[in-house]
């Protein structure tokens, strides 16, 4: 029984990680989708990459024949050429994972003769992760320098009437706009702290 118990909370936790992945792991891209890694039926990879958008941190697989194509990372100049005898990388596992790790522009070819001519290339623009550091957030407009002709400064403001003894001048409003990012980053991690915290208790 202790053995069972043990399986199954070894069982939970593994769940539970794999669940995190899919929280902070990025998207995986097939290359070509269904048409997959082929030079056969003349499918257009420029468009299929211009109708998605890679983020730092998604993945692209290439799945081929590996007895007929391979992959073959190119700079601009090579790809455009068509050449892969200086290639930076060439792979030929039949099922390839590329993560992408930083905004950059990358280009792909086959390496098989004829192939590239052919239509089987593709470049990959990658950008900053929308959820990153990079990514945009309200931005809180500064008070107004006293070197700007036309910012009010607090000594524009009238002193309180004296008929009035009782009046006093209204604070600034304060902008309570936060960005929303430290949020989502804080409920995933309190997410995934709350699951886990409840399959351990399922087990007292």
């Amino acid at each position: 029984m202790a053995f069972v118990k043990d399986y199954s909370l070894v069982s939970s936790v593994v769940m539970v990680v794999a669940l995190s992945g899919v929280c902070f792991g990025g998207t995986v891209y097939k290359v070509g989708d269904s048409h997959g890694w082929t030079a056969k039926d003349g499918f257009n990879y420029k468009e299929w990459a211009a109708s998605k958008t890679f983020y730092v941190g998604d993945t692209i697989v290439f799945e081929y024949n590996a007895k007929e194509h391979n992959v073959a990372q190119v700079t601009h100049g090579n790809f455009k050429a068509c050449n892969s005898t200086d290639a930076i990388t060439t792979t030929a596992s039949g099922n390839d994972s590329i993560k992408l790790t930083k905004p950059e522009h990358l280009f792909y070819i086959c390496g098989v003769p004829g192939h590239c001519q052919a239509g089987q290339k593709v470049d990959i623009r990658v950008v900053a992760s929308s959820s990153g550091p990079n990514a945009s957030s309200p931005i809180h407009t500064p008070p107004p320098s006293s070197s700007n002709p036309n910012a009010s400064s607090p000594s524009h403001t009238p002193a309180p009437s004296s008929s009035n003894p009782n009046a006093s001048v209204s604070p600034a409003p304060v902008s309570s706009e936060k960005s929303s990012a430290p949020f989502v980053q804080s409920s995933n991690g309190l997410l995934i702290l709350v699951m886990i915290m409840g399959v351990l208790a399922s087990f007292y």
